[in-house]
This record gives C-alpha cells, structure tokens and sequence, in this order.
C-alpha cells in the first residue's frame, strides 16, 4: 500500500504513519478483492477496521459510482468510520484524492464527484432500508443490536451482486447469536460466505509475553478470550463458567490438519482424511445416528487412532440410515475393519440393523464389527441419562489430561459449546460432530468385549501432546 496512512496515536498526539500491510492483512486484503460474501472473527486491534476502510477508499476512487454503506453499533462508533475514509482520502497526494461534490461532506455521508458515495449508519430498525449498495460494511457486527433487522435491509444488495463484508470480535454474552451462526455454517461449508479467523497472535509484535500480561490483567480468562481469542473455539464459546469444557483443554488437544488426498480412500461425500492408515495399528468409528432428510441432524462420524485416540479421519453429511451404513462400512473397511460404535438411538438401530446384514454379505471373517457396550451387552452406544453423561465426562478427563488429539476445527467448536447444565448445545446450535467424538472416545476406554483392538490402552497412558501455535483460518 504505497500511498495510505492511518492514524497512530502517540502522546495524546494523532499522527498519519504510513499504512504497512503486515502479512495476515494481505492475505485478507486477497479475499476482500475476490469474495463476495466475507464473515471475519478476530481478535482486537489487528487493523482489519483500517484494512476495510482502506479498501472501500480504493473503490470510491478507482471505481466511479461505488457506494458504500458502513454500519456500526452506535452512532459515534459510526461517524467514527466514515471519519477514517475521510482523513485516509486527505492523506493521500493531491493527485491522487477525488473531488468531494458539493454538500457531500458531514459526519454521516462522503460524496466524490465521480458518483461514488459513502454513507455511515448506526444499527436500527430501518438502518439502510432501500438503498443499494456496492459495499457493505458490517463492523463489530456480533455486537450490532439489530443485526437481524440490518441483514434484512441489506440483503436485496447482496442479492443484486453487491459485497458485504461483516467483521468482529465476539460477545461471549451471546455464544448463539446470528453473526456466530453465519461464521460457523461458513467455516464448515454450509453458506456462501467465507469465513476468516485471525487470532492475537497473527500480529508480528504480539508473542506469549505479551499475552501473558494481558492474562495478568484480566479479571476473568473469558475477558481474554473475548478480545484476544487463539481460536475459534475460544471466540465462538460462550462464558466458560456454563461450559462442559474448558478453552484451555480443547486448546491443549487441538492439532488442526489439512485435508489429505488418498486415491484409495472410500469415495464418501463429506470424508476427510487427516491420517492414512497405519501399518499394525486398530481402528475405532464413533458415530452420530439421525434420520437422514433434510430436515434432520447431520450424521458424523470420527474415526479414532486406538494407539495415540487421535483423531484419523471425520466424515459430515447427511446419509439415510442405509445409506449411512454403507459409508460406516466402506471407512471401517479403509482403515483396517475398524470396529464402528454408532449411538444407539431410534435411528440408531436402523442404521446397526443395515451394518449387520452388509456384513453378513461380507465373505470371510476378517471384516469390521459392531460395537457391542460392555455395560448393557448391546451393539452401540446408548445416549440416554447414564451412558450420555459417562461419554461426556470421559472427555473432559481425557481432554484436561491432553490425552486425545482433535484435528477437525468444527468439532473443536462444537465441544467449546456443550453446555455443563444441560450436557447439549445451545438451542439452535449443532452438537452431532461433538457426540460423534464423545462415543468414539467411550469405545476406546470401555473396549468391545468381542473385539477388542490390540493397540488399546486407557487414556491415563497417553503422553500429552505438545502445545502447538495456531495458524490465522483463511
């Protein structure tokens, strides 16, 4: 960026720095130029409020007729972004800055002669309502108090081929709120956003002696982790005080992989492979049972390592009850005839009834099987009011322990959000990859009696796997 500034108080004095793109703000600067739909969650003070303001300058001046609309929690919030574009656009030489037209200044509209205009709203009711928009910014938007009601006066510009950009950091008051959900549906593909996460320490002068002042000087962790969150699941969950789990154990068995591509991986819809199989080592599938329409629950499944009870391999979709028995199968059969242990539920035994005559079929005796609980002598992992919670806690022991591995950053989320008065998530949140990793968990501990795997030892065995640094999620 040759030519921005921005504002750098010093000394109670306000001087113009030049504007030098760190390198998460330039691969975000990338999205901003190709997408369409962008959701960013982030920590404070990354310069993402002047990277968006920047842009929107570019546009107005090198695209003639853009209009721009910024919406922002409160008026002075507001104002405050527009006098950003302003003081950016003075900044810049002579040659460079566009005409303002006349009566097109003041603290809510910034007009050029070139038709390009940029207006600042503070969220309402009627915010925006009937204007087209080339640009919209959405700031601080999980605090917006009608995001609802600014989505709904927008979305004709969205549909009409305008852009929106809504940038964040979270309100751990609000772990269910409608700026969350649309990240959450965008980072596991559900919509058409795209969704960005840039932690604390995605900025080059910030490391761990900065953040442990930061915790010194915090009255509560989740103040931290409200403004300075090193994951989503930090950002996304709400006051840890009503959580199951902990920020601090999902992050100590938190080792995000990418995808990897095996030709000789079953061709299942939605499977991700993070380990191929292993030469020697067992297999265990805990799995989440539903009805499999459209209506319904997703279906997950979380393939285990039972030497290290890391996650291998996760699979996201909805699957009717045969339909899911097949796919169980074919991944049992991919790593090495796991033994697969679906929730038995009433969906669930559909699903055990269809695996059982699959196998039948299946000649030989070296094949997968059907977790049978040791406790109730029946296939599958019962959820009801006893086996549920011992799943549950199971986990959390193993998880402060660090004793497990999560490699899929959806089910990290889903975990940060299982609530400990209720043991479920949130109303309207999703918890299926979460139990999905729950039973494949109590099927290690609590081995099949028919089938237990020769790599399996209890979790209080496990060495616990060294703290990794997060990567910004882009």
């Amino acid at each position: 960026m040759t030519y921005g500034r921005i504002e750098e108080p010093a000394m109670h004095v306000t001087d113009w720095i030049p504007f030098k793109l760190w390198p998460f703000q330039t691969a975000v600067l990338k999205h901003f130029l190709t997408g369409t739909l962008l959701t960013i969650l982030k920590a404070r003070q990354l310069g993402l409020t002047w990277l968006v303001v920047a842009y929107a300058l570019w546009l107005m001046l090198f695209k003639p007729g853009t209009v721009v609309l910024i919406f922002s929690a409160g008026d002075t919030e507001a104002k405050n972004l527009l006098a950003r574009i302003k003081g950016m656009h003075q900044q810049l030489p002579a040659w460079l800055q566009a005409t303002v037209a006349a009566g097109g200044d003041d603290e809510h509209k910034y007009f050029f002669s070139n038709g390009s205009k940029a207006r600042s709203f503070a969220s309402t009711k009627k915010a925006g309502r009937s204007m087209t928009a080339t640009l919209v910014i959405l700031d601080e938007a999980d605090w917006l108090m009608w995001f609802q009601a600014t989505m709904a006066a927008i979305k004709p510009t969205i549909d009409g081929g305008g852009q929106l950009i809504m940038l964040s950091t979270p309100d751990k008051e609000k772990p269910a709120s409608s700026f969350k959900n649309i990240w959450k549906a965008a980072h596991a593909g559900l919509n058409n956003y795209k969704a960005i996460f840039i932690p604390w320490h995605a900025r080059p002068d910030r490391d761990e002696e900065w953040y442990g002042r930061q915790v010194a000087d915090a009255e509560m962790i989740d103040d931290v982790h409200q403004e300075y969150p090193a994951t989503p699941a930090e950002a996304l969950s709400g006051r840890s005080a009503t959580k199951r789990f902990q920020p601090a154990w999902i992050n100590r068995c938190s080792d995000f992989l990418e995808p990897l591509e095996d030709s000789k991986a079953p061709a299942i819809p939605g499977l991700i492979v993070y380990e191929r199989p292993r030469h020697g080592r067992d297999y265990v599938i805990g799995a989440d049972c539903s009805e499999g329409d459209v209506t319904s629950d997703a279906t997950p499944w979380t393939v285990f390592d039972t030497t290290t009870w890391a996650e291998v391999a996760h699979v996201y979709g909805v699957f009717e009850p045969a339909v899911q028995a097949d796919y169980l199968v074919q991944t049992a059969v991919y790593y090495h005839n796991a033994v697969i242990c679906p929730e038995r539920n009433n969906h669930g035994h559909s699903v055990i009834l269809a695996m059982q005559e699959i196998l039948k079929q299946m000649p030989g005796v070296n094949k997968p099987s059907i977790y049978r609980n040791p406790f109730d002598k029946k296939p599958g992992w019962l959820s009801n009011i006893k086996f549920k919670p011992q799943a549950i806690n199971l986990t959390a022991d193993v998880m402060r322990e660090g004793s497990c591995t999560i490699r899929s950053e959806a089910t990290a989320i889903e975990i940060a959000g299982i609530e400990s008065a209720t043991l479920s998530a949130l109303e309207g949140e999703t918890d299926d990859r979460a139990m999905s990793y729950f039973i494949g968990l109590a099927a290690l501990k609590w081995p099949s009696k028919e089938k237990r795997p020769s790599h399996t030892r209890s979790h209080s065995d496990m060495a616990r796997p060294q703290s990794r640094a997060l990567k910004p999620s882009m």
